[in-house]
């Protein structure tokens, strides 16, 4: 608070003073649209970085809570300390997604709070926010909806680290064409700790995704959990040669983290098969599954709809005998060719979503942050038996 020496400042100085202030007010009632919001007498703004936010760096993502009742009258609204804070983050258009309960913690001005977040993919997220003021037992809440950018479209500086890392190491040589014993850990970059603690993703801690360098080969598996934190599986790999390997892992309270690495793997390694685009329809196991986007061309750094419409092959059915997989009526892995962008989509699972996909029209939400080709498997269960069907998809490339 202000004393009335201060008050007495000359209209140079004070205008100083005011420049250094933090913001006002009526300089808060200026926030962006969607970014502020008034419940009874306090407002609430959502303060975002100025260089905009990026998918897979951590970062900071700032709140203010100002009390309107008490106005200073050099300061404007007063800031609210002390607040019992809590997020809550998740992704709209994927809900199977695990949400983000983020740290919170607060700055140097008073009502100024951060949110410490981490956006795996680039999107439209929402940050639900619930505060307890000191002396009042309900919780204001607000929720605000933000875009974040694909991690390709920062061009002024490197991306930050990720906030954990996978580490995979084989018991003893990993040798083509015979069982490899691989046990992979989880650690926090900054700390080396291994995280023992996850979320459940449709119905499992850890998907395991793997593919060779030319994308010809891959496998959707689950490592088991040991008693010491890490995570072991046996697997046979078909050929010698460079295998990408990646964690799709929830840590607690950290929403989904896709964390890659490699695999070296002895024995002969055959000629690389080209990635060439295929067309929009494949068969497999008795399915014929025709692809397509919603929107085509398929866009870059936009969420699109991908339909597979699974029919029958000989009689030209649709399929309406699909069996739940880990929790869901699809999956859909896509990997560019450079093996550094990932997706892991499900489909929509409201009531549309599911009535769909039990007449055969699976439809799974994707985006494709970058120009180039995509190699894409969509995994489908029935019988028993998991059927994986393989596209070839080339995205902003003429």
């Amino acid at each position: 608070m202000f004393t009335t020496q201060r008050a007495l400042l000359s209209a140079l100085t004070l205008g100083a003073l005011l420049s250094a202030l933090p913001p006002t007010f009526a300089q808060v009632a200026s926030a962006p649209a969607g970014l502020q919001k008034t419940i009874g007498k306090y407002t609430l703004t959502l303060r975002l970085p100025t260089e905009g936010i990026f998918a897979g760096e951590q970062v900071d993502i700032e709140f203010r809570l100002l009390d309107t009742s008490k106005i200073d009258p050099v300061a404007g609204a007063t800031g609210v300390m002390r607040v019992q804070t809590k997020a809550i983050v998740t992704m709209p258009e994927m809900a199977g997604m695990p949400a983000q309960s983020p740290k919170i913690h607060t700055e140097g001005v008073p009502g100024d709070y951060g949110i410490e977040c981490f956006f795996p993919h680039g999107g439209q997220y929402q940050i639900a926010l619930s505060l307890t003021l000191p002396g009042e037992a309900k919780p204001i809440k607000a929720s605000f909806l933000i875009d974040v950018q694909d991690a390709e479209a920062r061009q002024s500086k490197r991306p930050l680290p990720k906030p954990y890392l996978v580490e995979v190491k084989s018991v003893g040589a990993a040798e083509a064409n015979k069982p490899a014993e691989l046990r992979f850990t989880i650690r926090d970059t900054k700390t080396k700790a291994i995280v023992k603690d996850f979320d459940i993703a449709h119905t499992k801690v850890f998907h395991l995704l793997m593919a060779s360098k030319d994308l010809s080969w891959f496998a959707h598996e689950h490592p088991v959990p040991q008693p010491d934190g890490t995570f072991t599986i046996s697997q046979v790999f078909p050929a010698g040669g460079e295998y990408r390997i990646y964690a799709d892992v929830a840590p607690k309270g950290a929403g989904s983290q896709i964390l890659g690495t490699n695999l070296r793997v002895g024995g002969a390694t055959p000629k690389p098969v080209a990635l060439i685009p295929s067309g929009t329809k494949n068969t497999v196991a008795g399915i014929t599954a025709s692809f397509s986007s919603a929107v085509s061309p398929i866009p870059i750094g936009k969420s699109t709809s991908l339909i597979f419409k699974l029919t029958n092959t000989v009689s030209g059915q649709p399929i309406t005998d699909l069996e739940q997989y880990l929790g869901a009526f699809g999956h859909l892995m896509i990997i560019h060719q450079d093996g550094q962008t990932v997706v892991h989509s499900h489909p929509a699972e409201d009531e549309a979503g599911l009535a769909a996909s039990k007449k055969g029209n699976v439809v799974f939400n994707a985006r494709f942050p970058k120009p180039g080709i995509y190699k894409a498997w969509g995994q489908f269960q029935r019988g028993g038996q998991v059927i994986t069907i393989p596209f070839v998809v080339k995205v902003g490339v003429s």
